[in-house]
């Protein structure tokens, strides 16, 4: 059954939610490298959704609306963005859209990207941040919730201090309906050029020379 798209402002009640629930459990750690501090969040994120009665894949697989570029580095050509992207989550819920979860310890990264891609689509989306400076403006229908850590030095570990609930949210603006048309515009577009290009013999991929 199809689902009805987010309605505005539904990635910030999740983000809301997550917030108090993480404020409810306690959520901490202490002393945890950087992969031992994703897996710490991933985890706690996963019991908000078993909580909530939904279920959730971990590494989803999805696609951008816009179809990768080949582009030319140097002596290297390359697809940008990669033709395949995974989701941290995809949150299945019964009877509403799907909600996309992306959880960072930085900026430079893909995150913003496929989940405003997802948010275009109609689904909630939910970026979860921790530690580092933030960046100050997000997609639309994308909310972030801002986790502050702290670290130590030789070596590099981080640190969460218990949520308290008060953790800062901050929420992109509402998708408007003339971008969602636009999105599945250009959505449908690229699954039929891929299909087109599927039916033609293979094209040689992206090389790379050697000194």
């Amino acid at each position: 059954m199809a689902h009805e798209p987010a309605e505005a402002g539904e990635s910030e009640i999740l983000a809301v939610s997550l917030r108090t629930y993480l404020s409810e459990t306690g959520f901490s750690f202490s002393g945890l490298t950087g992969k031992e501090a994703t897996q710490s969040i991933t985890r706690a994120v996963v019991q908000w959704v078993g909580a909530s009665g939904w279920r959730c894949r971990t590494e989803a697989q999805m696609r951008y609306i816009d179809p990768p570029r080949l582009k030319h580095g140097g002596c290297i050509a390359y697809w940008s963005p990669s033709w395949t992207a995974y989701l941290d989550l995809r949150v299945i819920r019964k009877d509403a859209p799907p909600i996309a979860v992306e959880i960072d310890r930085a900026d430079d990264s893909t995150a913003v990207d496929k989940l405003r891609d997802e948010a275009l689509r109609g689904r909630p989306a939910l970026w979860i941040r921790w530690h580092g400076a933030l960046r100050a403006e997000l997609p639309a229908g994308v909310a972030r919730l801002h986790l502050p850590t702290r670290s130590s030095k030789s070596p590099l570990r981080y640190s969460l201090a218990p949520v308290t609930g008060t953790e800062a949210i901050a929420l992109g603006p509402a998708v408007t309906p003339e971008a969602r048309a636009d999105a599945q515009r250009r959505d449908q577009q690229r699954i039929a050029d891929e299909k087109r290009a599927a039916a033609r013999p293979q094209e040689p991929g992206p090389t790379r020379c050697y000194w």
